[in-house]
């Protein structure tokens, strides 16, 4: 759900010229009960997370998943025109990053991915969501 339409493509300049500094940005989150995180970087198909971004996702996934919590980051890439709304649901994982290592899930659909990890962790509000 996109609340501000109209602020959805708004540039948003950090002006750091051409430093090394390079802000980025998370397509989305789910969160449930504070103990599950699941992270979303979603790319046009072939076209890679940066290794930054990647090691960012890595290191917030990281931190989360102590005491107890679990936490994913799901790479996913979709093939929608420039001029289309990506939907998450077209999408398709390319890697699942959890307790330091990738998994591969070439070509399931998002979905498919949630389940499992909702099936293999009992997470009821995510089960009953898909």
């Amino acid at each position: 759900m996109i609340k501000y339409k109209k602020r959805f493509n708004q540039v948003i300049d950090f002006n750091f010229g051409d430093s090394k500094i390079h802000p980025t940005d998370i397509d989305a989150i789910l969160e449930f009960d504070n103990k599950y995180l699941i992270i979303f970087e979603v790319k046009k198909r072939g076209v890679d997370t940066p290794t930054g971004q990647r090691l960012l996702f890595e290191r917030l996934a990281d931190s989360w998943a102590t005491n107890g919590k679990r936490s994913w980051v799901i790479y996913c890439e979709h093939d929608t025109n420039p001029e289309e709304v990506v939907n998450l649901d077209n999408c398709y994982t390319k890697t699942v990053y959890t307790d330091n290592v990738y998994y591969k899930y070439k070509n399931n659909p998002i979905k498919k991915a949630l389940r499992i990890i909702a099936d293999k962790h009992n997470i009821t509000k995510l089960k009953t969501s898909l």
